[in-house]
């Protein structure tokens, strides 16, 4: 009798070894799983990721295109302005178009007023574009939730084995009716 008992209690403990085994080894590769993820993603997605740097490369095109362009213009308001300093008489033509008269001048207004300034290109203005990588603590999120998930799927109660042999059993298709296939 205490040699049952004893075989019994062997029994129990490999049983617990081999639980706890199991949920050391769930555990281990839900976490490596998890840490994969959020490495992936700090890489791919993160503040200093790929994608990232992407939208900052982009964003820095535009910019130096926008930079050209202002470089272009600054260059037209240059020579414009040094075409006033330099000629006096368009300099007076500019300022009468703006409504300016010198003091021997009278002005007569004989209906109304054309709206004849041309506006100035001042350049575009390039909105503000807010950073679009995840934050390091979605990633975290996302990270834990993949542990979670994982180990939910590795400890899910297992069929026992009659229930197994029950699920793999084959049936074959005869003429007549199903029929189970023959060792």
């Amino acid at each position: 009798m205490s040699l049952n008992y004893l075989s019994g209690a062997r029994d129990a403990s490999t049983k617990d070894r081999r639980g706890a085994s199991r949920l050391g080894v769930c555990l281990a590769i839900s976490l490596y799983a998890g840490y994969f993820l959020y490495c992936a993603l700090s890489l791919v997605f993160g503040p200093a990721g790929v994608e990232s740097y992407r939208r900052l490369e982009a964003r820095n095109a535009a910019m130096e295109s926008n930079l050209e362009d202002l470089g272009t213009i600054r260059q037209g308001l240059n020579a414009e302005l040094d075409s006033l300093k330099s000629d006096p008489e368009r300099a007076a033509l500019e300022a009468r178009s703006l409504g300016y008269l010198r003091k021997d001048e009278t002005a007569i207004i004989l209906g109304e007023k054309a709206e004849n300034v041309r506006p100035i290109n001042a350049g575009k203005i390039l909105p503000y574009a807010e950073p679009m990588a995840l934050g390091d603590l979605e990633i975290k999120e996302i990270s834990i939730g993949a542990i979670l998930a994982i180990m939910a799927i590795f400890l899910r109660p297992r069929r026992s084995a009659a229930s197994r042999r029950r699920a793999n059993l084959r049936w074959r298709f005869s003429d007549k009716a199903w029929s189970r296939p023959r060792p």
